[in-house]
């Protein structure tokens, strides 16, 4: 699971004793600032965020935390659909995946509380649109727009059914054990033949994971794809392919990202993605160049990815489009597809890569948004209005604005969130020093002693080796700057150097092991 744009550390809460808000049965509140740049008002707008919360803050994570939205400072709160999964247990901290549905204005913003810690809190209980039914991988699953059917073998997206109109978009024939509208991502090699997921009859030949909520249905499955005889023949160990499904309350899109990695040098003939065999209810094509430009019709691209391509039926005002939101191919000779467009009525297909050699590392990697839209006849955008206000939704989605702390009594627990928020900026996350997932100098292993004296405080660190130490002022100064920002009435800061112990890789903490990555043995 990719990291989540939207990130709350675990130093990052109050006491909700501190808000004007009465909330007693709730002991901590996170706040999270969400900010609409575009012109264009977000309801109900899908929102993921990864959440860190100290493991000693909660008991129950699904029975326990709400999201509410504040409707200004010492406003009243009003709860919104959520649901929070937990990925992983780290130095007594929960790392978890929260999903909520937020109401943003055009050019503004809003704010959001986590609340949680209450151990007596009900089993919350949301009304939305979003049902599923089916078990394992094998679902279907619905909300106002849409009825979505996902193969009972294969997992792969089977059939979708539109709410708007007459449009059922099946395919019954095709590749692999059953027809499916969705048929990548594949590759092929020069030697023997087209490597398909779509083959798979079922687990063992994939893992999957799946996750059910109110406000979105996630599905994961990944494995290789295997030849049309079967997998204990040809080189289906050289390539793991991932497919995942989103699902939401409220929206008339499906959001799919696939993924082929490469495990071993190989060389592709080609590899597909972004194919879908719809039907032919659907019998007008459409789409939009690189360059923005809307044509009609049947196209396609060489060296180019289009921005989108759609199939619609003018009499019906009826379409089903692919957005795409996020390409990437890491072999250095296809950084664009080799090419792209529709084949006959009802297909489109996608071909990142012919005739190259895959070194083992590559990947290729797509995101894209199947949404339901409206056609209408003589309208902006060549009609497709509906089409493109989704895509520029999208493509400029809401984004996380800063929530300055409020200061928090002098305690031992309290002065180690504080040193949390400091930032090892040598140590890159995500290719940038200043992200908020950047490491701490508690993650890093270097704070050795905390001592407080009333209003006082020391801090002992060690330096992981003696050049480190010409660094030493800048830690001190950072750790001072964070301890006054994020404690209340602080009065002197000491911060001494310290050589015993000395530091080693030991010293690094579980979330700094994960995001460093292992050592050679």
């Amino acid at each position: 699971m990719k990291d989540a744009a939207i990130y709350i550390p675990a130093c990052d809460w109050d006491s909700t004793a501190s808000l004007p808000q009465s909330l007693p049965n709730w002991q901590y509140a996170k706040r999270l600032v969400l900010v609409n740049d575009t012109t264009h008002e977000r309801r109900g707008e899908p929102v993921e965020a990864d959440v860190d919360i100290h493991a000693g803050h909660i008991t129950d994570l699904g029975r326990e935390v709400r999201v509410a939205r504040l409707d200004s400072a010492t406003g009243p709160l009003e709860v919104v659909p959520s649901q929070v999964h937990l990925i992983d247990r780290e130095d007594e901290l929960l790392r978890c995946r929260l999903f909520f549905l937020a109401d943003v204005p055009a050019g503004g913003s809003a704010t959001y509380l986590l609340l949680y810690g209450n151990p007596e809190a009900p089993e919350p209980h949301y009304d939305t649109d979003l049902k599923v039914s089916g078990e394992g991988y094998a679902l279907e699953v619905e909300n106002e727009h849409y009825r979505a059917v996902l193969g009972k073998m294969n997992g792969n997206w089977k059939d979708h059914y539109s709410k708007r109109g007459p449009a059922e978009l099946a395919n019954r024939h095709g590749h692999g054990v059953e027809g499916t509208i969705h048929w990548g991502p594949d590759w092929s090699d020069e030697r023997v033949g087209r490597y398909r997921l779509t083959n798979w009859d079922g687990p063992p030949l994939f893992d999957y994971d799946v996750i059910r909520g109110p406000v979105c249905v996630r599905i994961r499955r990944w494995g290789h794809p295997i030849l049309s005889i079967g997998p204990q023949v040809g080189r289906p160990h050289k390539v793991m392919a991932t497919v995942i499904y989103s699902f939401w309350a409220g929206q008339p899109y499906v959001i799919m990202e696939s993924k082929l990695e490469v495990l071993e040098n190989v060389r592709f003939r080609d590899c597909r993605n972004d194919e879908f065999v719809i039907g032919e209810q659907l019998p007008e094509r459409a789409w939009m160049g690189s360059e923005g430009e809307i044509g009609l019709g049947a196209r396609g691209w060489q060296r180019e990815d289009p921005r989108w391509v759609t199939h619609f039926n003018r009499e019906t005002g009826e379409g089903f489009g692919s957005i795409h939101l996020e390409f990437e191919n890491t072999n250095p000779s296809w950084p664009q597809p080799a090419h792209a467009g529709f084949s006959h009525t009802g297909t489109w297909v996608r071909y990142p890569v012919q005739h190259a050699a895959m070194r083992a590392g590559e990947h290729v990697y797509e995101k894209n948004a199947y949404v339901l839209h409206r056609y209408e006849e003589g309208g902006e955008h060549c009609g497709l209005a509906d089409l493109v206000g989704h895509q520029q939704r999208l493509l400029n989605p809401i984004t996380q604005g800063e929530a300055s702390p409020v200061p928090r009594p002098i305690n031992l627990d309290n002065v180690m969130d504080a040193l949390r928020a400091t930032n090892e900026f040598e140590l890159y996350v995500q290719g940038s020093p200043w992200g908020q997932r950047q490491l701490s100098f508690v993650d890093i292993g270097i704070v050795q002693e905390v001592v407080i004296e009333r209003s006082d405080i020391r801090v002992d660190i060690v330096m992981p080796y003696a050049g480190r130490e010409t660094w030493f002022n800048w830690f001190a100064d950072g750790i001072e700057e964070q301890l006054r920002a994020r404690l209340s009435d602080v009065g002197k800061v000491e911060v001494r150097l310290v050589r015993e112990p000395k530091w080693t890789p030991q010293c690094l903490s579980d979330r700094a092991c994960r995001v460093i990555g292992p050592g050679e043995e």
